[in-house]
């Protein structure tokens, strides 16, 4: 591999559809010249007859390389900044019975240095009661002349307070950092702009000893400068590699952290189907360092970078454009964000992210007051929840954890002798969350049940209704198609490879596996959907998953070692480096996966629950599955 610089990329995810090719400066010939410089993938040869710049770039089918003129290049770089200012107080707020609540109080403004806290209540400004009032009014009349004043009446807790608060310029950054009661850290990054990383490790350095665990939301934030991302990453998991890059000729650069930690408390990451790009480096670093924990929805899943030509470092240009598609980007471990995503720890709808995340958000009660406590053990560190309380002021939010949990994770209860270990099926039992369960009904007798219904806990596998998996039976070759889509969330609703292939509920699945390069036709045109798939087809196609998915098993597989013919006794050919694949380097480590490889007979059809412990152990073995 060759090691190159890092250039400064722009990691941007969904918002960069809403740019519109307009009439430009740029030549067809010159954006067609940086094309075939630049460009991660080969240019198609209807992009060389294109007659104008918004054929040639739809030629590409890449939403991310586009043309901007000088306007809207500056509402894109305002876009990923996110910077304002405004004269005020300095306070989020939100509607609460008696008035409005404090959400945050913006780092720097009047408001942080009179006192107030989040969680406060306004129930008068200047002596007229808020009660009643919509937030702009409420917002009206906290703003004014900067250096005026503004007083304001505060309920926190049963306590009634005044406070007399200083009207200034109030910077408001893309990421904002608060303390909220229970000594919760909280960063609200909703991009990755130049400062980005400076607003991070001020956030930290201000509130850190003031906190026993942060909490990083990363929701609907869709990317930005990875520069910043890296920065931001390292501020929690100190010095290493944090992202690698690949170009169109095969070359890697890499992403430097090289400072310490600011930080060595507990992390909780909150992600959404937003969460984009950047964002995603953020998330897969955080996953594969072990420094914290993510709770949320599988994220966006974009995993290439774009390169900007402007007037700085191109000559074509005049305050317009070009953002380039020029590399593949992989997380710390070397796994693609591409399509995946990053699957969070604990998954969990949109609706219950935060409260969820909240939960986990004690302090360790200690072994003398344990009692009636969860202690879960989540990718290494140790998370607290007090059940008990819970159980009677958040039954709905308890439910939600409980379902979120694999039914592997170390899982112990608090009882009057102290802490007691126990399964995650005995805490769904005891808190009556067995509605909320994921889990299989069939699948307890299968000798892979934790495997099938841990990839059920996170939506990778889906069964045929009713609850039921039917892990014995056989599968065919679209069967197949659909659950590795699912696994790789690749939903492009496609179709037209295969003849074969047309209406059925399967063929998008059929159509994205063919188009990524993991399946083959039989001939003719013909794809054979409903054939069974035997266990040299499914190990083989898993191998080239494997390859797509992890730079490391990329580069074995473009030259692997020399197959022993005992160890592929039975495989065709066209099978044999997959299989060395999966039985040298993926599946290594795991002795339950080895036997599972070494009891599969070629030739015999793969079952389901073969094919479910195969893909958890690529998963868990990849580090792309980790909890």
């Amino acid at each position: 591999m060759i090691r190159r610089l890092l250039r400064q990329f722009l990691a941007l995810g969904c918002a960069a559809l809403l740019l519109v090719t307009s009439a430009s400066a740029l030549t067809v010939d010159q954006a067609l010249a940086l094309l075939e410089e630049l460009y991660v993938n080969p240019i198609p040869d209807q992009a060389r007859a294109a007659q104008s710049l918004e054929e040639l770039l739809a030629s590409l089918g890449d939403p991310y390389t586009e043309y901007m003129t000088a306007e809207e290049y500056q509402q894109f770089l305002s876009g990923v900044e996110q910077d304002s200012s405004f004269v005020g107080v300095g306070l989020e707020l939100t509607l609460a019975e008696e008035g409005a609540r404090v959400v945050s109080v913006i780092f720097g403004s009047g408001a942080e240095a009179a006192g107030l806290q989040p969680g406060d209540i306004l129930t008068a400004v200047e002596g007229q009661p808020c009660a009643g009032f919509p937030l702009d009014q409420l917002s009206g009349a906290l703003m004014g002349r900067e250096g005026t004043y503004v007083s304001v009446t505060v309920l926190r807790g049963e306590e009634t307070l005044s406070f007399r608060i200083r009207r200034q310029v109030v910077e408001i950054h893309n990421t904002t950092a608060t303390v909220l009661p229970g000594d919760i850290g909280y960063l609200d990054c909703r991009s990755f702009g130049q400062e980005t990383g400076r607003y991070i490790r001020e956030g930290l350095e201000t509130y850190d000893s003031d906190v026993q665990i942060w909490m990083l939301d990363l929701r609907s934030n869709t990317g930005g400068v990875t520069t910043a991302a890296i920065e931001t990453a390292g501020a929690f998991s100190g010095g290493g590699i944090l992202l690698q890059m690949r170009d169109r000729e095969g070359h890697y650069a890499y992403g430097w952290y090289d400072k310490d930690p600011l930080t060595d408390k507990r992390l909780i990451l909150l992600t959404d189907s937003y969460t984009a790009s950047a964002s995603e480096i953020v998330a897969s670093a955080v996953r594969d360092t072990g420094r914290g924990i993510s709770v949320g929805t599988r994220t966006y899943g974009k995993g290439v970078a774009q390169s900007v030509l402007d007037e700085t470092n191109s000559p074509y240009f005049d305050g317009d454009a070009l953002k380039i598609t020029t590399d593949r980007f992989y997380s710390a471990g070397g796994n693609t964000t591409d399509a995946i995503g990053v699957i969070p720890t604990l998954l969990v709808i949109e609706s219950d992210t935060e409260a969820v995340a909240l939960l986990l958000c004690e302090e360790d009660p200690g072994e003398e007051s344990c009692e009636g406590w969860l202690r879960l053990r989540l990718v290494g560190e140790d998370f607290y929840v007090n059940a008990a309380a819970a159980a009677e002021a958040s039954a709905v939010t308890l439910r939600a954890l409980l379902g979120a949990l694999a039914p592997d994770v170390e899982l112990s209860l608090g009882t009057a002798e102290g802490w007691t270990d126990i399964t995650t099926a005995q805490a769904v039992e005891l808190f009556d969350a067995a509605g909320d369960s994921r889990w299989f009904t069939d699948a307890a007798a299968s000798p892979y049940a934790d495997a099938i219904n841990t990839l059920a806990t996170y939506d990778i596998l889906r069964g045929s209704g009713g609850g039921l998996f039917h892990p014995g039976d056989t599968m065919t070759r679209a069967e197949v198609c659909a659950m590795l889509s699912q696994a790789l969330n690749l939903y492009s609703g496609s179709t037209g490879s295969f003849t074969d292939v047309t209406t059925q509920w399967y063929a998008s699945a059929v159509d994205d596996m063919a188009r990524m390069g993991f399946v083959e036709g039989v001939g003719d045109g013909r794809f054979a959907p409903e054939d069974t798939m035997t266990c040299q087809q499914f190990i083989t196609i898993l191998g080239r998953l494997a390859a797509f998915l992890n730079t490391d098993a990329y580069e074995f597989s473009q030259d692997p070692p020399v197959l022993d013919g005992g160890a592929a006794e039975g495989y065709a050919p066209w099978a044999a480096v997959s299989l060395l694949l999966l039985t040298d380097f993926v599946m290594d480590e795991s002795g339950d996966a080895l036997s599972l490889l070494a009891a599969l007979d070629p030739e015999a059809p793969i079952l389901r629950e073969e094919a479910a412990a195969l893909l958890y152990h690529v998963l868990t073995g990849l580090g792309l599955l980790v909890y």
